[in-house]
């Protein structure tokens, strides 16, 4: 029942003060595998895009009223793609290369998970740090092994993940109020808990990926520290979070060991220090408050 052609694809990305010449690349290599690339874009600064934007009418781009956030960025995206009838969206980081038939061999997948009578959240691929070769996996929660080639995991990072549209329809849209931090996490949790949605990494999908404002070691790990500005986001979203009965009790306790621990370091490791414990703060504060 299923012929490949039949299936319209969107991809969405977001920008936000982008590297343009790794966008450029970034948008080479899914546009061939795409029926059309939405871009929202949430750049401060204004772009030159023109040599990028006329290497195809399959773009279509859409400047945002300053940063809006990710989650009200890709909501401009995902009401297209209901408007328009597409099948499946993908979202698409603006510094993630893809690799040829990412989009064919995440759809293969869940086509064959589908075709198990499983309830389908999304699909996403492998993520590994460029900067180290190394494969990302949770510390937490490791995921559980379906077949050789399919782990089904909590939740997804959006980058890469392939959604059914008529998801966001049984879901609902990306949670704009949290604006940055969370934002993929809490959709996965909230489809599996209002659609009983399930979520699955194709490990036979590599996907290059850098997260953070770069990695440093604690005690005897590396972990990758964000700026000030994220922080505040990243506690600020905890405690929103911590009220909703479907966010995963897993998360709500490991998270909260983090936030204690991230809570001392960063004023006192990382610079700028007074930045940190400023951010944290108000964080605290704005989400206790609501």
């Amino acid at each position: 029942s299923f012929t490949p052609n039949m299936e319209k694809v969107i991809c969405v990305l977001v920008l936000y003060n982008p590297n343009i010449d790794l966008l450029a690349k970034v948008v080479s290599a899914i546009l061939p595998q795409v029926d059309l690339l939405w871009i929202s874009d949430n750049s401060v600064e204004s772009l030159n895009l023109s040599s990028i934007l006329e290497t195809s009418s399959k773009i279509v781009y859409k400047k945002m009223s300053g940063n809006i956030g990710i989650a009200a960025a890709q909501n401009y995206g995902i009401n297209y793609a209901v408007e328009h009838n597409y099948n499946y969206l993908f979202y698409l980081d603006q510094d993630s290369i893809v690799p040829e038939n990412i989009i064919s061999k995440l759809l293969f997948q869940y086509r064959f998970l589908l075709s198990n009578s499983i309830i389908v959240g999304a699909v996403g691929p492998r993520a590994f740090n460029r900067c180290e070769n190394k494969e990302y996996k949770g510390s937490v929660k490791k995921g559980k092994k379906i077949n050789n080639e399919i782990t089904e995991v909590t939740e997804l990072i959006s980058s890469a993940s392939l959604i059914a549209v008529s998801n966001f329809e049984k879901t609902g849209l990306m949670d704009e109020e949290l604006f940055i931090d969370g934002v993929d996490h809490e959709w996965c949790w909230r489809a599996s808990s209002r659609m009983n949605g399930r979520f699955f990494i194709v490990e036979t999908v590599k996907l290059s990926h850098y997260l953070g404002e770069g990695d440093r070691y604690f005690l005897w790990r590396k972990v990758p520290i964000p700026t000030p500005f994220r922080t505040y986001y990243q506690f600020r979203n905890y405690f929103t979070l911590l009220r909703r009965n479907y966010v995963p009790t897993y998360w709500k306790v490991s998270n909260g060991i983090k936030y204690i621990v991230k809570f001392f370091y960063y004023p006192l490791c990382i610079s700028p220090r007074l930045s940190y414990l400023r951010n944290i703060c108000k964080g605290i504060y704005d989400g206790v408050l609501g």
